[in-house]
């Protein structure tokens, strides 16, 4: 017979493991039915205590998506946005640009995107200078911790930074109700033809979000090839002083890019987490650590996510395609099979993360 302690235990142990996900669809919640999340609850459970060396990857994604699809009113393809974006003829300042401009390279690259409610007055961060300086002081932080690498931006023919410019349709007051103001924005840069499958969006919003910095932001894309995650790095500039943007930018980028996997030995074991870690690590003075640092190192041990040898926790920040220069054997974003970012993947799945891109070209 199995003794009231154990049941207890095995009790626990279900309820800490048992996940299911939260999806907002303009602003609301849209949970599963009770069933279904009791059936992929107990199917968990069977995977975890049957094999312990088995990573479910699907429960280690976020809970968080907002939800757009291509059949959404005024949605744009990225290839469509020339002759399709709209613009608010106040908006429509000298040098800015409301598009995502003609490529000068075909590599994997991130775009800026500067991001205005509807009732923001226009601080032209986008124009000034602001936003190029916070780009260029994460480039700056990135080559003083690795030696060698940097993001690769988008740039435009001129030479310059690709950044463009959105405002959104809800004001100041209506975004800080959201529950999930960074998903509403990577949803509205998808909606408005930013969603290129080879791209990662950094946004800054102008304005302020409850307490946050900076946050991961992630849209549920639904098109014609079937759904997939767009993960963004978002950064809110009314929160504390705007040139020092560059540390939430530089954090929430490696967040897209699929860092910290939970792999990794110093992973925080937080309790009220669903899967018992969470994506930042135990480590003092470091970029992704969960109480950030005066130094803001990457890795500097060399044992976590950058440059590191960890055969169990193959993802490695150095092999980022999004950086440069680039490894030969570069890695995407860590994709379950769903096509969401997941935080837990042992073994990198190449192909499977170039197929759920490929569902954004159509």
């Amino acid at each position: 017979m199995i003794s009231l302690q154990k049941i207890v235990i095995l009790f626990f142990l279900y309820t800490s493991l048992a996940h299911s996900a939260v999806v907002f669809k303009n602003g609301k919640r849209v949970d599963e039915p009770n069933d279904l999340k009791e059936e992929k609850a107990k199917q968990k459970d069977t995977n975890i205590s049957s094999n312990l060396e088995v990573v479910d990857e699907e429960r280690f994604t976020s809970g968080g998506q907002w939800e757009i699809s291509s059949n959404d009113k005024g949605f744009i393809k990225y290839q469509e946005q020339q002759s399709k974006i709209i613009i608010n003829s106040e908006d429509d300042l000298d040098g800015r640009s409301f598009i995502d401009q003609e490529d000068i390279t075909d590599d994997y690259q991130i775009h800026p995107i500067y991001i205005l409610a509807s009732d923001s007055k226009d601080k032209k961060y986008d124009l000034n200078g602001t936003l190029v300086k916070i780009l260029e002081r994460s480039n700056q932080q990135l080559l003083k911790y690795t030696d060698e690498q940097k993001f690769r931006y988008d740039y435009t023919k001129e030479g310059n930074i690709d950044l463009s410019f959105i405002r959104v349709n809800k004001t100041k007051k209506e975004i800080n109700r959201l529950e999930n103001a960074a998903g509403y924005f990577t949803g509205m840069a998808a909606l408005n033809g930013f969603h290129h499958p080879k791209k990662i969006y950094a946004i800054f919003y102008q304005d302020s979000y409850g307490r946050e910095w900076g946050q991961l932001g992630d849209a549920l894309f639904s098109g014609p090839k079937g759904e997939v995650e767009i993960a963004s790095g978002v950064t809110y500039l009314g929160k504390e002083l705007v040139n020092e943007g560059w540390i939430p930018n530089t954090h929430e980028l490696f967040h897209a890019f699929g860092f910290v996997q939970l792999c990794a030995p110093n992973a925080i074991i937080e309790k009220n987490s669903p899967w018992g870690k969470n994506d930042h690590t135990t480590t003092s003075n470091e970029i992704m650590g969960e109480g950030g640092g005066d130094l803001y190192g990457i890795d500097t041990g060399r044992n976590q996510y950058y440059d590191h040898s960890n055969s169990n926790c193959e993802m490695d920040l150095k092999k980022s395609a999004y950086l440069e220069p680039s490894e030969p054997d570069f890695q995407l974003q860590p994709r379950s099979e769903s096509c969401k970012l997941t935080r837990w993947q042992p073994k990198y799945r190449h192909e499977r993360s170039l197929d759920c891109l490929d569902k954004l070209n159509f």
